[in-house]
């Protein structure tokens, strides 16, 4: 009982661990491969053209000029012809074609409008402007919602997206909020500063000088202060005012970090990193984890990891708290991210590092 205790919680943390993203390649007879987790399979046996990844499936054209959609060992054509538009998340693939809205998502492809105007996605949510009504329209979990209706007075002005909220400015420049198929109103007018992560809304009220947020349906004051500098990332919101004072409002809690600036800071998705004197600090789910002589020009972000090297030159990895390090890359080396898939190339290879191993790939050196 104990064992099956036991086994049950390592499954559990190796699924939880397995990273998000898709590589691909060609080999050196032009096949395109795709690495799909530890795994890779051949989708083509030419070049193609605009290739898109999320965190489970790969999306381009083909030598036909079709659009073609791999997921899970699988190929399917989309479309016979080029979309307009192709927008990629980590969780969809969202294409226009004409007017016709199209969604592809865990394998199934979906209609959101026979007729729209332009449309902006994020991971979890789609917006756009329906034809001929111009209505603004939302799709998120399996479900399209009407925000604003065009005979409505309150039609929207600007606006801005986060991972599952919308933030906009109706004609009459009130600030309101769409949030979980509702629209909260913040009593702000003419608010020009604003951002958007997941379930968060971050906002400048310069009539009263306040720094404002929304969370999970609740609107706070962070700060009455000037801010100098602050990013929105998911659930949570890090910012320097005009004191120098460093902030981390996250979940709810405001917390103050340092009475200095530090050096920089960024963020994206789910991790969020600043530096005092080279001193790399991630935050990731609240807690702070550390690396030494790390410059801000040698990190790149992923929605869940840090990819990025000391002034040793040597590559590391940061995945939902842990820091991998015990894997070799031949010098000299080029680095990216795949949503949250390391991707090296060096001497006429590439290679993926999944599960703390890198897995390497002759390629086609053009």
């Amino acid at each position: 009982m104990q064992y099956w205790f036991l086994l049950f919680f390592f499954i559990k943390a190796l699924l939880t661990f397995s990273q998000n993203g898709q590589g691909y390649y060609y080999d050196y007879t032009n096949n395109l491969y795709v690495f799909d987790k530890g795994i890779e399979r051949q989708v083509e046996s030419n070049r193609v053209n605009s290739i898109v990844s999320g965190n489970n499936y790969v999306a381009y054209i083909d030598s036909k000029l079709s659009f073609v959609y791999y997921y899970n060992g699988e190929k399917q054509v989309l479309e016979e012809n080029i979309p307009n538009k192709i927008v990629a998340t980590s969780t969809a693939l969202i294409y226009q074609m004409q007017e016709r809205l199209m969604i592809c998502e865990n394998g199934e492809k979906k209609t959101l409008a026979r007729k729209a105007d332009s449309f902006y996605a994020s991971d979890s949510i789609v917006i756009w402007q329906a034809l001929p009504s111009l209505d603004y329209m939302a799709y998120e979990n399996g479900e399209i919602k009407t925000i604003v209706s065009a005979t409505n007075s309150s039609v929207i002005n600007d606006y801005k997206v986060g991972n599952n909220i919308m933030a906009f400015n109706d004609l009459n420049n009130d600030l309101k909020i769409f949030f979980k198929g509702k629209i909260f109103g913040t009593n702000n007018n003419r608010v020009s500063n604003y951002g958007c992560g997941h379930n968060i809304v971050a906002f400048i009220d310069e009539y009263k000088n306040t720094f404002n947020v929304f969370y999970n349906g609740e609107f706070k004051i962070i700060s009455k202060d000037i801010i100098k500098e602050y990013i929105v990332i998911n659930d949570l919101v890090a910012f320097t005012d005009s004191k120098d004072n460093f902030y981390v409002f996250y979940d709810g809690t405001l917390t103050k970090i340092d009475s200095r600036s530090p050096d920089f800071f960024s963020g994206k998705g789910n991790v969020l990193y600043y530096s005092y004197n080279s001193e790399l600090k991630i935050v990731y789910q609240g807690e702070i984890y550390s690396d030494q002589l790390i410059e801000k020009q040698n990190i790149q972000m992923g929605e869940n990891s840090l990819l990025y090297f000391s002034n040793s030159n040597r590559p590391k990895y940061f995945y939902k708290g842990k820091i991998i390090d015990n894997f070799y890359v031949q010098k000299p080396y080029t680095m990216e991210l795949a949503n949250d898939l390391p991707v090296f190339k060096y001497n006429g290879t590439i290679g993926f590092l999944y599960d703390s191993k890198i897995h390497e790939y002759a390629t086609r050196s053009n």
